[in-house]
């Protein structure tokens, strides 16, 4: 931006309150009374939060600088004059960058945008870093319906300007943007700066290469009695959007469309499974699991060790269990999901391959977890994922676990555990919190010597729970078995 903006802020660094990447970007011209509101829901879900004023008028602003004074993780970035909500964006991006993030959501200021999925929008940024992520609204009842048909319109041009399917919404302004990306862009660009900003930056990050992912939203719309504002001037706005939908066709046929179909090809090959790993994401993101307090199992008198007598035999015998495949189906239950996602599908079980996930339901794909991280097959192909620490330390965990390594397990957790019977059941309760970040408390049960159900729980509403057939019949895997379920290996 040629002028600075005034930075408000409580002095303490965005880091320090909430992610360390990812910011929510927040722009507002005269918002009214709904903006304090706004941002204490988005607070609510995601620290840190920048909100910029572009050229308030309302007072609307005068709340929230207030708080930021304050508030770790808030901060006001005040522009001189109004200058549009593509430059407002612009102005947070660059101000954000600046302060060593990476990724920045956008949302609209009064009210309309779901604070709520905040989570998932991030979480699948963070399992998809190069993309571009973009809300799909699911509409009220009362949305008008002359915005219907407009958008409808304007999605077909973009279809156009990016050669196909990729941009589900083009008007919708709830997205997760790589910044340097985005500002890279606009810097070589001198339109987008007002109400054409949405459109043309999903388009032109297209045109750069930037993968776009598509996730549905619901959208809130307030009639002026509830305090709903919209600054769209039907007949200038319009005018606007028909100019830049012309550049962008003109520039595609001029320019762009030979490497825009070089990137169309690259998107194809890209893993499917970058949903599985958003809900890894999402998962270790949620509000941690408070002490177990009056928790039966989690008593004095339940520590286990390996020597413990009566458990010593079971810990031996589930860590020494030869070559096994088993049927398996999967409850993840999140607090930004109304209803628990559930998958279905065989694992198997190796003590020098690790461990192998073949998913049947709701799509087929391979999921192998061993010693040097985790690796998805699909139809598009093979793809490793993340190797960050906090993931690491998960897949570890989740390898000792299925293993039954005892030693490796106490090393990480306090271990509890009871007998009825056949029937046992272990607790095991993170001793350190990058541990409780990455998995949080684990619950595992059995009959005999055999697993029943292993619960990964990160709080009240956020857990992964498996449920365990009864292995097949035992036998070595075969050379074919363990080329297509695990990692090959020179």
């Amino acid at each position: 931006m040629s002028d600075s903006p005034t930075i408000f802020t409580a002095g303490v660094p965005e880091s320090a309150a909430g992610s360390g990447t990812h910011v929510v970007i927040i722009p507002s011209y005269n918002a009214g009374p709904r903006l304090a509101g706004v941002v204490s829901e988005v607070l609510a879900h995601w620290r840190p939060v920048i909100v910029v004023d572009d050229g308030t008028t309302d007072g609307s602003v005068a709340g929230v600088l207030e708080r930021a004074r304050s508030e770790p993780g808030l901060t006001v970035l005040r522009l001189d004059r109004n200058r549009g909500k593509g430059a407002a964006v612009l102005a947070g991006a660059e101000a954000a960058l600046a302060r060593g993030f990476s990724h920045g959501l956008v949302m609209d200021a009064d009210g309309q945008h779901p604070a709520g999925s905040i989570r998932e929008f991030m979480a699948a940024s963070l399992a998809r870093p190069g993309a571009l992520v973009l809300g799909r609204p699911l509409f009220p009842a009362n949305i008008p319906r002359e915005r219907l048909h407009g958008r409808k319109l304007s999605n077909g041009i973009v279809k156009l300007e990016i050669l196909g399917p990729g941009i589900d919404d083009t008007l919708f302004g709830f997205r997760v943007y790589p910044l340097a990306a985005l500002v890279d862009v606009f810097n070589r660009r001198s339109g987008g700066r007002r109400y054409d900003f949405d459109t043309e930056a999903a388009v032109c990050l297209c045109w750069a290469g930037v993968p776009p992912v598509n996730l549905a939203a619901p959208v809130r719309y307030f009639e002026r009695s509830e305090g709903g504002i919209s600054h769209f001037h039907y007949v200038r706005d319009n005018l606007r959007l028909v100019w830049m939908h012309t550049r962008l066709i003109v520039e595609l046929l001029l320019v762009r469309w030979p490497a825009l179909r070089r990137h169309r090809k690259a998107w194809k090959t890209a893993s499917r499974a970058a949903a599985l790993v958003a809900l890894f994401f999402a998962f270790a993101m949620a509000n941690p699991l408070p002490a177990a307090a009056g928790d039966a199992l989690v008593a004095a008198e339940n520590r286990l060790s390996a020597s413990t007598p009566g458990w010593a035999g079971l810990f031996e015998t589930l860590a020494d269990k030869e070559d096994t495949i088993a049927d398996f189906t999967e409850r993840r239950v999140f607090p930004f999901r109304k209803e628990a996602t559930e998958l279905a599908g065989e694992v198997r079980v190796s003590k020098p391959h690790g461990i192998s996930l073949r998913y049947t339901e709701p799509e087929q794909r391979i999921v192998i977890l061993d010693d040097d991280g985790i690796l998805v097959r699909d139809a598009g192909g093979e793809k490793a994922m993340s190797s960050k620490r906090r993931d690491a330390a998960a897949n570890a965990v989740l390898l000792d676990v299925l293993r039954f390594d005892f030693a490796a397990l106490e090393q990480s957790f306090e271990i509890f555990g009871r007998k009825d019977d056949c029937a046992w059941e272990l607790a095991l309760v993170p001793r350190t919190d990058e541990i409780r970040r990455s998995v949080g408390r684990i619950t595992v049960e059995g009959e005999e010597s055999v697993l029943r159900r292993i619960e990964l729980r990160r709080s009240a509403k956020s857990f992964i729970e498996i449920a365990i057939a009864p292995p097949h019949e035992a036998a070595p895997f075969t050379p074919e078995e363990l080329g297509t379920y695990f990692r090959m290996r020179r």
